[in-house]
């Protein structure tokens, strides 16, 4: 009689590192053109830095600190006046709203996301609370949303002609 053998336990899957986590995000929306580049900078044993190629052909840094659990674009809208700064604080704090829809909304058992104005430069922090890919995700939705909403919908045409170069012939 054939002896019968207990089926081994398959080996847990590991988790990538966070730095890989985010990595392979970034370079998923690369692969489906979502960023028209994505490339992995330096990093440490803590820090991460990438950069993608996107809206209006200008680089994004995105900087992955993993001391905080944070991922930061140290850059997402240049020269802001403190008026708009005003008007995009509470535009970012309302997508922690219960009002937005689901997958628009940053659920802030999850993560929260904060903005900051140095210099006239505007930043994006995501401070991921359980889930890194959650926070990934979201910060990338977010800044998309303000290219394709706050600044559209927004009184801010004339900034995106001066600041991004938008030919306002052919908006």
């Amino acid at each position: 009689m054939p002896s019968i053998k207990a089926k081994e336990p398959k080996p847990a899957a590991r988790k990538p590192a966070p730095a890989d986590l985010v990595a392979g995000i970034l370079e998923g929306y690369a692969n489906r053109a979502v960023f028209r580049g994505f490339s992995r900078g330096p990093a440490t044993a803590t820090k991460a830095a990438f950069k993608v190629l996107w809206h209006r052909n200008r680089f994004f840094d995105i900087v992955l600190d993993t001391k905080t659990n944070t991922i930061t674009m140290p850059l997402v809208l240049p020269e802001v006046e403190p008026a708009m700064f005003k008007d995009f604080k509470a535009w970012i704090e309302s997508r922690h709203s219960k009002d937005l829809v689901e997958h628009r909304r940053i659920d802030t058992k999850l993560a929260t996301l904060t903005t900051a104005r140095k210099a006239g430069n505007v930043s994006l922090t995501i401070t991921a609370k359980k889930d890194l890919e959650y926070a990934t995700r979201k910060l990338i939705h977010t800044v998309h949303e303000i290219f394709l909403s706050f600044l559209t919908d927004g009184p801010y045409f004339d900034y995106m002609v001066d600041k991004f170069d938008l030919d306002p012939d052919k908006p």
